[in-house]
């Protein structure tokens, strides 16, 4: 009897073994095939939006410029001659000038520069009918980097040159009849000039500037023309053309955001 109920002792214990196999061999199954069809199963992609779209290319672009303008320097070092058009749209005493420069690369730290500025405009600011005014200006100027890549400080010396071209109801009230060169009432002079910028060098030794704040200021007066007013007998006329020549003459030329494009050679 003993015997017996040993036997179904171990039947039942192996039964149970047996059957908790099972079990877990059911269940390492099934995690299984639940992977291999998650596997199987496309995955669904992560679709970017217009906003991180425009900021990827805006980091990208960015990227891009900064290292190419980090070359400004190197390829500074390796020219010798520049040529530059200018336009400086905020320009005292007349805006919109425009113009020419030409360089000599000193070194990788420092150029000189001859500078040709000029503008004309018609309406007045002090007189009325007063005519077209034209303002040349012919700077030599000497940049400095000071181991920067692109951010300079200039200075140096400039000529002046103001005309003033009088108009009918000035002239016509001139006795005597008219003399020549009445029309043009000048100004020459000399000072110095003063500024700072930033100027980059791309691909091709593109070179594109932009002068922040520059400061041209006439010291000296060197010629006056004033034929007008030796011969005007109207005294207003007289008293106005000369104070706007007083005006003029030690006027500070301030120019913003002058803007500069040219090649390396």
């Amino acid at each position: 009897m003993q015997l017996t109920n040993g036997f179904f002792l171990i039947l039942f214990l192996s039964f149970s073994l047996s059957a908790a196999t099972d079990i877990d061999t059911f269940q390492n199954q099934t995690a299984s095939d639940q992977k291999i069809s998650d596997e199987k199963q496309p995955q669904k992609e992560e679709i970017p939006t217009i906003s991180e779209k425009a900021n990827e290319t805006i980091q990208e672009t960015a990227e891009s410029i900064s290292k190419e303008a980090i070359k400004t320097r190197l390829r500074r070092g390796k020219s010798k001659y520049f040529a530059l058009i200018n336009y400086s749209p905020f320009d005292l005493i007349v805006p919109s000038k425009y113009g020419l420069t030409m360089g000599l690369t000193r070194s990788i730290d420092q150029t000189w520069e001859l500078e040709y500025l000029q503008g004309s405009f018609s309406l007045p600011f002090v007189i009325k009918n007063l005519g077209e005014m034209t303002d040349q200006r012919v700077s030599f100027i000497n940049r400095s980097y000071s181991g920067s890549n692109s951010f300079n400080f200039n200075y140096g010396i400039s000529y002046f040159d103001f005309v003033i071209h009088l108009g009918d109801e000035f002239l016509n009230r001139v006795t005597g009849g008219r003399y020549s060169s009445l029309d043009l009432v000048g100004l020459q002079s000399l000072g110095f000039n003063v500024g700072f910028g930033n100027r980059w060098t791309w691909k091709k030794n593109i070179t594109v500037g932009l002068d922040w704040i520059s400061w041209s200021q006439p010291v000296f007066i060197i010629n006056q023309r004033s034929a007008f007013l030796d011969h005007a007998s109207h005294q207003k006329d007289k008293d106005d053309v000369s104070d706007t020549l007083k005006i003029v003459s030690y006027f500070p030329r301030l120019s913003f955001l002058k803007l500069q494009v040219g090649i390396l050679f």
